[in-house]
C-alpha cells in the first residue's frame, strides 16, 4: 500500500512534526485542523465561532488538497476546549456536513496556543 503525504495550496502548516493529512489504501487521514488562519499563522479570533469556521475551512482545504471533499468524510474527531461550545458546535456541524453526516467524537481537552477547537477525520480518496 502506498502512502502519500498531502500538500499544496491553501493546506495551512502543522504547529508540530506531522503532516496535515495522509492519503494511503483509498483513504485520507487529515490531522486535527485548528482555527488557525493559515495565511498568518494566528488563531482566526477569540471566540469559539470564529475558530470554528476556520476549522471547517481549513478541514475542506486539505481535503481538496487530498482530492476528497466534505461529502467523503466518514468520521470525525473533534476537540474543545470547552463544552459550553458544544451547541454552537453542532450547529456547524450541520452547515458543514448537511446531508448524511459522519460519525462524530467529541472531547473536551486542553488546547495549546489559546486555540479553541480542532478537527480531524477520516475521508474516503476519490480517483
Amino acid at each position: 500500500m502506498d502512502k502519500q503525504v498531502v500538500t499544496g495550496p491553501g493546506v495551512p502548516s502543522g504547529i508540530g512534526p506531522y503532516s496535515q493529512a495522509v492519503r494511503a489504501g483509498g483513504f485520507v487521514f487529515v490531522s486535527g485542523q485548528p482555527g488557525v488562519d493559515p495565511a498568518t499563522g494566528a488563531t482566526a479570533g477569540p471566540a469559539f465561532g470564529e475558530q470554528a469556521r476556520q476549522a471547517f475551512a481549513n478541514l475542506e482545504a486539505v481535503l481538496r488538497a487530498a482530492g476528497s471533499s466534505p461529502e467523503q468524510v466518514v468520521s470525525t474527531t473533534v476537540l474543545v476546549a470547552d463544552q459550553a461550545d458544544f451547541g454552537e458546535l453542532n450547529e456547524l456541524f450541520g452547515t458543514f456536513f448537511p446531508y448524511d453526516p459522519p460519525s462524530r467524537m467529541t472531547m473536551q481537552v486542553p488546547l495549546p496556543r489559546g486555540l479553541l477547537i480542532s478537527i480531524g477525520c477520516t475521508a474516503l480518496a476519490l480517483g
